[in-house]
């Protein structure tokens, strides 16, 4: 038996010395326009400044398989949305305060004001010189129905000191059984004026608790662009024409400040966001690609797209809010 090892031994060691290359031949590519934009039904005030960074419209061009060059935006797209009969509703333009380094570059902004409605059916059409134009159509959802939403604080959590505190955040929503609905959580803290603080929306999942992120759980997710790892969405599958509980331990930061003024936060808001089907396939699909990111054994993860001759997501959210007095 130690002989039999010993070659096994010996096998191995030799197959591990053994590198072979291989000449890949790259896939033929032709540039086409790639997008990311969540219509909402938010007002694109301060608040969503805050909130919802990562449903701006962002575009920029594909890319070659083997283009290892950091994906760069375009500043130079042509973007309209038009209503159910054909006119155009929105217009978009580029940031500005564009730097060298891109910070902004390839993100756009409304200008007209438009706010879509539920029900109601949109189209994006975007072009770039040169490329073929793209454009992408959806149907608002409906918002959700929000029943109740506490806080409860939790005096026997861990650490727990005068900037870190932590409780049981639950909120229960009437689900429809007419149609398939998909959601996203988001929360902040405010101050006593309503006001989001400076140093961040202040609530946190508790990763000390016993209720732990799974797949499958309906629970909090960040909205913003830095974070967008962490986004959960939830399909009513199971669960269709039933009440919905999200049940979540956070943490919420102590003080809130606003333009140096800080103060203890005096309420916690939620939003709820029902989205589209093709929104929910997106988010799923890019938490897919992240996993598999550097693995050479996992399976391909190709992102979902809804962008007619071209690449991307056009997603729909209707928002509602729910304020708990701290």
């Amino acid at each position: 038996m130690k002989y039999i090892s010993l070659t096994l031994l010996l096998a191995a060691a030799a197959l591990a010395g053994c590198e072979t290359t291989v000449d890949l031949p790259e896939p033929p590519h032709t540039p086409r326009v790639s997008l990311l934009y969540t219509l909402t039904t938010a007002p694109q005030d301060s608040s969503f400044q805050e909130l919802y960074t990562g449903r701006q419209l962002y575009i920029s061009n594909s890319q070659r398989v083997f283009d290892t060059r950091e994906l760069t935006g375009r500043r130079d797209a042509t973007v309209e949305l038009r209503n159910a009969s054909g006119s155009v509703v929105e217009r978009y333009r580029p940031l500005s305060g564009a730097n060298s380094s891109g910070g902004y570059q390839g993100y756009y902004r409304p200008v007209l004001g438009f706010q879509p409605q539920s029900g109601q059916t949109y189209t994006l059409r975007a072009a770039l010189p040169g490329l073929e134009t793209v454009e992408s159509t959806l149907t608002m959802p409906a918002p959700a129905v929000v029943e109740s939403a506490t806080y409860v604080p939790r005096t026997n959590a861990l650490g727990g000191n005068a900037n870190d505190n932590r409780g049981r955040l639950t909120v229960v929503l009437r689900d429809d059984p007419a149609v398939a609905n998909y959601y996203l959580a988001f929360a902040q803290v405010l101050d006593q004026q309503g006001r989001p603080g400076d140093n961040g929306s202040g609530v946190y999942e508790d990763f000390d608790s016993d209720i732990g992120a799974s797949i499958g759980r309906f629970q909090l997710s960040s909205p913003r662009q830095q974070e967008q790892y962490s986004i959960y969405p939830f399909a009513d599958t199971d669960v269709s024409g039933q009440r919905i509980t999200l049940t979540s331990d956070v943490r919420l930061l102590g003080r809130t400040c606003f333009r140096g003024s800080c103060s203890a936060p005096a309420f916690i808001e939620v939003h709820i966001a029902s989205i589209t089907a093709e929104a929910y396939n997106f988010y799923l699909s890019r938490r897919r690609y992240f996993d598999s990111d550097g693995n050479p054994f996992a399976e391909p993860a190709p992102l979902a797209s809804n962008v007619r001759s071209g690449y991307g997501l056009l997603g729909g959210a209707a928002d509602v809010t729910y304020r708990i007095r701290l």
